[in-house]
């Protein structure tokens, strides 16, 4: 007979006590080993498996320190103590899932102790809040939130709500192993929409070669993800073909992904090609969320606006802030430790960066893309694309034997684009590669 998964069940006992007891029951019931982990912030309750002495001992302190400050600073102790705790449950093989139920306060906890756990196990969190903005609970890991209606009590309708979630949890910790499908090596990708037709061209490329391909939503939280992916070891190659979050990062739009995005494959030194995908675009949400200034500059070549849908709005990066994004990546390849090359295609950056319509390309039109600007003296090339051009000149380091920008006279979404991006890769995972590749065909040139 297999051995029961073992399952955390954690939560503020001292005001949750009765449900996180019943929710251990239906665990137990369900096929599971439960472990009660106290999170309590106000007293200990005297009968956790894992008690809150237990956890804030981890870090040093006495509860009696603990629980004589105000629950904030209380909670931050104990987070640093759960996260201690969860983990050496996970190494020890004392932990195949975790589950927790609470309002606010025990989400907070729980939700940071799941975070500090890999991809993969199985993490459930109870909350009032699922109800709301979650990024906060989510972070960049696969944590699966439930409303559970009530937060406190237990009836007929809090039971079922448990009931289900322990079935839930159990059920997690005993999928089927996934056998072969688990070993293939995994290539990372960055999509939005204006990127697509490069990203499933080249992403199909790797899947025909035996690669599992990740693509994760560049809105800013898919980039932190794919930056703790990378970190913890998944990605064996880097296919970034949509960098947009950077320019959101530098210049005000929202979804950024904060300073680390193109950080984690030059720190690990695994094989990474790159584009700027989507950086002709600064997003932000409806209309009337636009920051004035842009709306003020929207006859200035490249600064068009584009309203994608009433929740999502768009305004075109200008050549000057080009440059700037220019020199803040010039500065993370420079610090890359393996192989390296951005591609950047100078006839468009997305969808919305286009001379005239191109269904193929993704815009229909009519008319040109809402915020494609050209080159005054090479106009089938775009203005942004010079100046970005221009700032790789004067800041990478062209003495790096492991860096290289290639010039490409193609659009972002045509498929000599995404073919480049994805043999260069190919070379790089197989040891191939050195400076200076591709620069045979006729519309790449090295800078």
């Amino acid at each position: 007979m297999a051995a029961k998964p073992k399952i955390v069940v954690a939560g503020i006992l001292d005001t949750k006590g009765n449900e996180i007891k019943y929710l251990a029951e239906r665990v137990a019931a369900a096929g599971g080993e439960p472990t009660i982990l106290e999170l309590s912030v106000g007293r200990e309750v005297g009968w956790a498996d894992i008690s809150i002495g237990e956890v804030i001992a981890e870090t040093g302190h006495t509860k009696e320190q603990v629980f004589s400050l105000d629950r904030g600073k209380a909670a931050d102790i104990i987070i640093e103590g759960a996260i201690k705790v969860v983990r050496k449950l996970y190494n020890t093989g004392k932990l195949d899932g975790i589950i927790a139920f609470g309002g606010s306060m025990g989400t907070s906890i729980a939700t940071r102790a799941m975070q500090s756990l890999p991809v993969g196990v199985p993490k459930f969190m109870l909350t009032t809040m699922a109800s709301g903005d979650v990024s906060p609970y989510v972070g960049t890991k696969d944590i699966c939130l439930m409303y559970p209606i009530a937060e406190a009590g237990l009836n007929k309708v809090t039971r079922r709500i448990l009931n289900n979630a322990a079935a839930a949890i159990v059920g997690m910790a005993q999928a089927p192993e996934l056998g072969e499908a688990a070993d293939k090596p995994l290539i990372g990708c960055m999509m939005f929409g204006v990127t697509t037709p490069c990203v499933l061209r080249a992403a199909k490329y790797f899947e025909d070669r035996g690669y599992d391909v990740i693509i994760n939503h560049a809105v800013g939280s898919g980039g932190r993800s794919m930056e703790e992916l990378i970190r913890d070891g998944f990605i064996v190659g880097m296919l970034d073909i949509t960098t947009h979050e950077i320019g959101d990062y530098l210049l005000g739009g929202v979804l950024s992904a904060g300073p680390d995005r193109l950080t984690a494959a030059g720190e690990r030194g695994i094989p990474q090609v790159i584009a700027p995908g989507g950086l002709d675009l600064i997003n932000f949400g409806p209309k009337d969320t636009v920051p004035e200034k842009f709306l003020k500059e929207t006859h200035l070549p490249g600064r068009g606006l584009y309203i994608h849908n009433p929740t999502v709005t768009c305004v075109g990066v200008s050549a000057e802030e080009a440059y700037l994004i220019g020199e803040h990546i010039a500065g993370k390849l420079n610090a890359a430790k393996g192989p390296t090359v951005l591609c950047v295609p100078m006839r468009g950056w997305g969808a919305c960066d286009l001379p005239a319509p191109n269904k193929d390309l993704g815009w229909a039109g009519p008319g040109p893309g809402p915020v494609w600007a050209a080159d005054p003296e090479k106009p089938e090339w775009s203005l942004r694309a010079g100046r970005f051009v221009e700032a790789l000149r004067q800041n990478i380091d062209k003495n790096k034997e492991n860096l290289e920008v290639l010039i490409v006279d193609k659009h972002l979404n045509e498929p000599e684009f995404a073919d480049l991006m994805a043999e260069l890769l190919e070379e790089m995972l197989n040891g191939k590669w050195q400076k200076g590749s591709h620069t045979d065909l006729p519309y790449v040139t090295s800078l």
